[in-house]
């Protein structure tokens, strides 16, 4: 990897530092991540609840509240309809829940990813007319439901769409976003569209900017939040927030504005034994993180997937039941059952992520600008996580296609600083159909034209790339020494948790590190401990890097490392220990 020292303001630093009362360091990491003012640096320290948004800022807010209200009033059958991901899952069980705690005649529809796909569909409104419906609202989709909203109005269907995908004509013909609470003229025409960049038109820039990377839970809950006219502390609203965290965490929401606040008291509540729903506690216990504190990894590379196993796989049914149900043994029984999927999950997964490895390998990857692969042995449900897997590998834009008589399902993901999203709308007349973000996105393809999407795409990543071409590199957000790092100074800088998109976790360097002892511990990862100087030695830990084992890190060598610091307590002793991001020989 390629290390690029963080240019920091140190003027803004200093004098954040004296007017926030905050260590040097620590004010250095707030201004790298772009937070100057004082105010500012406290509210994100502190997360309070009552910094969230008022929900009427949303421009279509009242309508839909006004109409819902008057659903819940008539005893009129309303339909929640979500998508079968996390985030999809946590935001039809959210809204579901909310609106039957309300008296709302309600029920929930995740269609199924192998027969109708993503989004709204025909053959599911007509279902629902049939079945004497007159409202439905979507979640995490409908964004892009041009001709559905149309015949939902043609059915005499209400529709209400609450979404965060890209916005039809969501940017201008330069591929430039539009600005927050600009409207898109192809909005679909439903009778309410609810989404984080159609707010009203006086709603400042900072509160605009605070609600733009909320997810579809999150822009679920900011519908509940309004139809329970309640403070956002209030005990009604705070329990929904753990759905809201696994959906924003597991759609890889960035950690910033709103989302933070939320995921900041969500991790808490999933943390918490007397705060959990029955489905979990059940999920943290198949896991085997029950009593264990959750953080933003634990959502993400555990809890997450299995939530998302049954939607891969067959349907979402197993999941919205698991995380809606007031039963602790029906919960048990499905976190079970979700567990085992999982496990089938990664084993598909495996094979698939070996076949598609092999194909990479047989291509000039230096010379590649984005990789484009397809098979009909590939299951559709998986694929996404194999493109994650493979982007991570050889840093390139990932899609990856499953083939089905003659027509490809694809899923794609990016990599820093290529905007996919963007890069399939210069693709869009290749397409059947795509939508999503500027890292993930999905379509649809005409087998017969895979061949040209793949050039397309390659050309369209090599000439935003440049002369350079994608190199895999790693901010550093500044050198310090290790007797700065005393246990209450790294207590200090983990008050800026939680860490994921939007605020990365700090990366500190240092220089002239001599190896004291090294070893592989868990067959793949290196401990270390280290030495600067005539200072204290301090252990370190470099998860998958064993291959640094002898080589790098030999006892007696001098190195640079990249880590971030940690605070660890094992056997009753609690000391800082470094988490090692990258090691290189210091020749200095």
């Amino acid at each position: 990897m390629k290390w690029i020292l963080t240019e920091s303001n140190e003027e803004a630093s200093s004098e954040l530092a004296q007017a926030a009362g905050l260590h040097p360091l620590v004010a250095r990491l707030m201004v790298n991540r772009g937070i100057t003012d004082p105010a500012a640096a406290l509210s994100f320290l502190t997360c309070d609840l009552s910094t969230l948004s008022d929900p009427r800022i949303f421009r279509d807010m009242e309508r839909a509240v006004r109409r819902i209200r008057d659903a819940l009033a008539r005893k009129e059958k309303i339909v929640v309809y979500g998508d079968y991901d996390v985030d999809g899952i946590t935001a039809s069980t959210l809204l579901t829940l909310v609106l039957r705690g309300l008296g709302a005649v309600v029920d929930w529809y995740i269609p199924d990813r192998m027969s109708e796909g993503y989004g709204l569909n025909a053959g599911a409104l007509e279902m629902f007319k049939g079945s004497g419906t007159g409202l439905v609202i979507t979640v995490d989709c409908g964004i892009s439901a041009l001709h559905e909203a149309e015949q939902a109005r043609s059915l005499g269907i209400d529709l209400i769409i609450t979404d965060h995908h890209e916005l039809p004509g969501g940017r201008n013909d330069s591929g430039e976003e539009r600005e927050a609470g600009q409207v898109g003229r192809s909005a679909p025409a439903a009778y309410a569209v609810i989404h984080p960049l159609l707010l009203a038109p006086d709603v400042p820039e900072p509160v605009a900017s605070s609600v733009a990377g909320l997810t579809g839970v999150g822009v679920a809950f900011k519908l509940a939040q309004a139809l329970l006219d309640t403070g956002a502390g209030d005990a009604g609203v705070l329990h929904y927030l753990d759905l809201v965290t696994l959906g924003t965490v597991a759609d890889m929401g960035s950690l910033t504005g709103e989302n933070r606040v939320l995921v900041k008291h969500g991790l808490e509540a999933l943390s918490s034994a007397s705060a959990q729903r029955p489905g979990v506690a059940a999920l943290k216990a198949v896991a085997g993180l029950t009593g264990k504190k959750v953080g933003v990894g634990t959502v993400g590379f555990s809890l997450a997937p299995r939530i998302n196993a049954s939607g891969r796989l067959e349907n979402a049914s197993a999941a919205f039941r698991l995380l809606s149900t007031e039963s602790s043994s029906e919960a048990a029984e499905l976190a079970e059952m979700l567990d085992a999927m999982n496990r089938e999950r990664r084993s598909i997964e495996d094979v698939i992520w070996e076949d598609a490895r092999r194909m990479c390998l047989h291509k000039d990857i230096p010379s590649t600008g984005a990789l484009v692969l397809a098979s009909e042995k590939w299951h559709p449900g998986v694929i996404g996580i194999v493109a994650s897997r493979i982007a991570e590998e050889f840093y390139r834009p990932t899609a990856l296609i499953s083939l089905q008589d003659g027509i490809g399902k694809g899923s794609a993901r990016s990599v820093p600083g290529f905007d996919l999203y963007r890069a399939l709308v210069q693709c869009a007349d290749l397409l059947l159909g795509y939508g999503g973000h500027r890292y993930a996105a999905g379509f649809t393809v005409d087998q017969g034209r895979i061949e040209e999407l793949s050039a397309r795409l390659d050309a369209v990543a090599r000439e935003r790339a440049g002369a350079d071409g994608f190199v895999r590199t790693l901010r550093i957000d500044g050198s310090v020494s290790l007797a700065e790092l005393g246990r209450e100074l790294v207590e200090e800088i983990e008050r800026l948790a939680p860490f994921g998109q939007g605020n990365p976790e700090p990366r500190l360097g240092a220089r002239g590190l001599e190896v004291i002892s090294s070893r592989i511990v868990g067959a793949k990862h290196l401990k270390l401990r280290v030495r600067q100087g005539e200072g204290q030695p301090i252990d370190a830990i470099a998860f998958s890097r064993a291959g640094l084992h002898g080589k790098i890190a030999r006892n007696g060598n001098r190195v640079a490392a990249v880590f971030t610091p940690r605070v660890n307590t094992w056997n009753n002793r609690t000391a800082v220990e470094l988490e090692v991001r990258d090691l290189k020989a210091d020749k200095a």
